[in-house]
């Protein structure tokens, strides 16, 4: 009996010295991960406030954009601003040019045409899904939508011209979202983000806003009518009348 105690003790000290500590019990992939979320997080913002002022033209076409000095102002190191430049370069934003610099990408009218045909495309792809799958609350709400436009502009003129382009797009975003394809609304996001950009480059005086909002109108009645020839007319008139405005208040460069 005697024995078997002091045997039992043994072990006991045994497995106390190979006890893991509380360090010990965390995997260094654990920590890698934690360290490389908080950096894509910092880098996803700085993107954010890229992408915003690059929209709403603060930074304008062909405005160079120096890491370092970027880096100062958002109070960030030098990885988060080069991650954010490189995304905004996939998106077409940015254009890096060797030996010379990053800078702020200038579209031509053939890339609002090319946009346009891609926003075209994928709009009326959704306009019949959504037929098939919105609910009728989801589609007044999608009118609701369109409808709190009227906030933003009187008779025929903007009184806050970025904000209707930002519920602009979130109507038709959300057109796209009831289609029920994440892939799809990625892509969509992609292409918007772009033709937002010329459009905010337009003057803010412009007319148009009365149009524009019945064209929101006609789309909605008729996707909660369940036309698809009509929501087909409808998308394609305000997609065609959208690109010709664009054309027509901007000059673009040729390439």
């Amino acid at each position: 009996m005697q024995r078997r105690s002091m045997e039992k003790q043994k072990t006991q000290e045994n497995n106390s010295h190979h006890k893991p500590t509380a360090t010990n019990n965390v995997h260094p992939l654990e920590t890698n991960s934690l360290s490389a979320l908080d950096t894509s997080s910092l880098s996803a913002r700085v993107y954010d406030r890229l992408l915003r002022s690059i929209v709403r033209q603060e930074f304008p076409a062909g405005r160079p954009l120096h890491v370092d000095s970027l880096a100062d102002a958002f109070g960030v190191s030098r990885t988060p601003v080069q991650v954010a430049i490189s995304r905004l370069a996939e998106l077409g934003l940015v254009e890096v040019r060797p030996r010379k610099g990053t800078f702020v990408a200038t579209m031509t009218a053939k890339d609002v045409h090319e946009l346009f045909e891609i926003r075209g495309l994928i709009e009326l792809h959704s306009a019949k899904k959504v037929i098939q799958l919105a609910s009728d609350a989801e589609l007044r709400a999608l009118k609701d939508m369109g409808e709190m436009l009227c906030e933003f502009f009187s008779g025929d003129r903007y009184t806050d011209y970025h904000a209707f382009l930002e519920r602009d797009m979130q109507f038709h975003s959300t057109i796209v979202a009831l289609a029920r394809n994440e892939r799809l609304v990625r892509m969509y996001h992609q292409a918007r983000i772009l033709i937002e950009l010329t459009r905010a480059s337009a003057d803010k005086h412009i007319p148009g806003a009365a149009v524009t909002h019945q064209r929101h109108m006609d789309i909605a009645d008729a996707l909660l009518s369940r036309d698809i020839a009509s929501a087909t007319e409808a998308l394609e008139r305000h997609t065609r009348e959208s690109e010709e405005a664009i054309v027509a208040r901007l000059h673009f460069p040729e390439r």
